[in-house]
């Protein structure tokens, strides 16, 4: 090969390895939107198989990429949003391989196989130049056996021998000696041309690997799928839950735990699992440690709160259900609650549960002998009477509700919160004397506290039924002007579309 041919090659391989660097090569983004899309792009979605975030429409692809915005316009950097979606939804969300453990090795490898193709290269090359100069050795040999070597004849017949033709024994000698190799310079610059070439590949399959391939956990092998990880056997338990075999799940979540012992969701899900399969003391222990871990994951918070309802822990279902109610629940999450019957059964236990506690209080006489203790002298508080009177007006018993805050108003008359239990009561019967004797009591009790939130609440509806939205926009605008507002009130407003229909 000439050394023309030569650098002919060694451009081209120049030109290949810059195409394919500009062919892979993303652009800079030129907007926060740019960005925030190319940065969706690299993260899996969490719920999906073979999806990333920015593909995925399923409502926590839609929230991992509104975040992903908010984050690119509070200039934040890209390490930043990356290790804040790998803390929140584990290192599988990640398709870029990080350069730490074995997952290192998929940015070593080609560089360590170019390297290596160099080295063996370079061996070859110079045991050829060896050869080489071996071999030019031989024509001169050949020659000296031809008689060449033989002692210098006089100064004329040196003349007459360097015009004359070569004899018959000579002349094959000095064909050997045209067909020598070339010199060893040229075999430098194949050698340069070469090393240029592999490194150009190395790079370019650099490049390659950063552009299109996945991450390999610790756990995982060198070689194979790298996208099977614990994120798509997840994906696959949710699947076998939905196809209705539960055993399958199991051992689904089993098989995750066993590589990623600290997967929240797979120790949540075998919890829930293992409860739907009667063990509810096996679910706690799954569903602690799951809370452990991530004390704010809101399925943890739910499934809890159903396995103590099932368990008969009335205040630890509620505490639980409280915490979910502040952890910024995903929609989805309504509809399983809805199904469980959870704040249902969950109000029903505590109603049940003061009832009885109020009837065992009551149970005992004055100090006069005659009618129940005062509820001062006894140690219920008045959320435990209005439990138990609520109750009593389920079952249909709405005098014994009105008489239990009648008790408490006897010994606290001017008790915000018993006003407001019995202005309620009374005022949703819907009678018109009943109406305005509620609205009253709701009164009275915001004199006495005017950021009472149940009693603004109330009293909008009371007021919206007696024919004056203008009142009840008032109070309504009142209790959302509230630091804070209860969520079992906002889910009254929307349960009974008091918004809508004020207006």
């Amino acid at each position: 090969m000439t050394r023309r041919a030569w650098s002919w090659a060694a451009a081209a391989a120049v030109a290949a390895g810059a195409y394919l660097y500009g062919a892979v090569a993303p652009e800079p983004p030129r907007t926060n939107a740019d960005r925030a899309h190319a940065l969706a792009r690299g993260f899996a979605c969490p719920v999906c198989a073979g999806q990333s975030v920015a593909e995925s429409d399923v409502p926590v692809a839609r929230e991992i990429r509104r975040q992903i915005g908010i984050w690119v316009d509070e200039g934040r950097s890209d390490g930043y949003i990356r290790d804040e979606l790998v803390a929140a939804y584990d290192i599988d969300i990640d398709y870029n391989p990080s350069g730490a453990g074995l997952t290192g090795l998929v940015w070593i490898l080609p560089v360590a196989a170019g390297v290596g193709t160099a080295g063996v290269l370079v061996v070859m090359f110079h045991r050829r130049r060896a050869a080489a100069v071996a071999a030019s050795a031989e024509p001169i040999e050949a020659i000296a056996a031809a008689g060449l070597a033989e002692p210098a004849a006089e100064p004329g017949e040196a003349a007459v021998a360097a015009t004359a033709e070569p004899d018959e024994a000579i002349a094959p000698a000095l064909a050997s000696a045209d067909k020598a190799p070339a010199a060893p310079g040229r075999s430098r610059l194949g050698l340069a041309v070469t090393a240029a070439v592999i490194a150009v590949a190395a790079v370019a399959a650099g490049v390659l690997v950063a552009r299109y391939s996945g991450s390999r956990a610790a756990g995982d092998s060198i070689t194979g799928e790298i996208r099977r990880t614990s994120r798509e056997l997840l994906f696959e338990a949710q699947q076998t839950v939905v196809a209705g075999d539960i055993a399958a799940a199991i051992a689904i979540y089993d098989e995750v735990l066993e590589s990623r012992p600290s997967s929240v969701e797979a120790l949540t899900y075998r919890g829930w699992l293992t409860a739907r399969s009667g063990d509810l003391a096996g679910a706690v222990a799954y569903l602690e440690e799951a809370i452990g871990i991530d004390p704010a994951y809101p399925d943890a918070r739910l499934f809890r709160s159903i396995v103590a309802i099932d368990s008969g822990e009335t205040e630890r279902a509620a505490a639980e259900l409280a915490l979910f109610d502040a952890s910024d629940p995903p929609d989805f999450a309504q509809s399983l609650i809805d199904a469980a019957q959870l704040r249902p059964r969950i109000l029903r236990a505590q109603e049940e549960e003061a009832l009885a506690a109020v009837e065992a209080e009551r149970a005992g006489t004055g100090a006069n002998g005659a009618g129940p203790v005062a509820f001062a002298a006894t140690s219920l508080t008045v959320r435990q009477v209005a439990l138990a009177a609520e109750r009593l007006a389920a079952e249909s018993r709405l005098l014994d509700a009105v008489r239990l805050f009648d008790w408490v108003l006897e010994s606290r008359p001017d008790d915000a919160e018993a006003l407001t239990g019995r202005g309620w009561l009374v005022a949703r019967t819907g009678d018109p004397e009943l109406l305005a004797a509620g609205v009253a009591h709701l009164d009275r009790a915001l004199e006495l506290d005017p950021a009472h939130p149940s009693a603004l609440v109330y009293r909008a509806f009371a007021r919206n039924q007696q024919g004056d939205p203008e009142a009840a926009r008032a109070d309504l605008a009142a209790f959302d002007a509230l630091e804070t507002q209860p969520a079992d009130l906002v889910r009254l407003i929307d349960h009974f579309n008091l918004r809508q229909a004020l207006g």
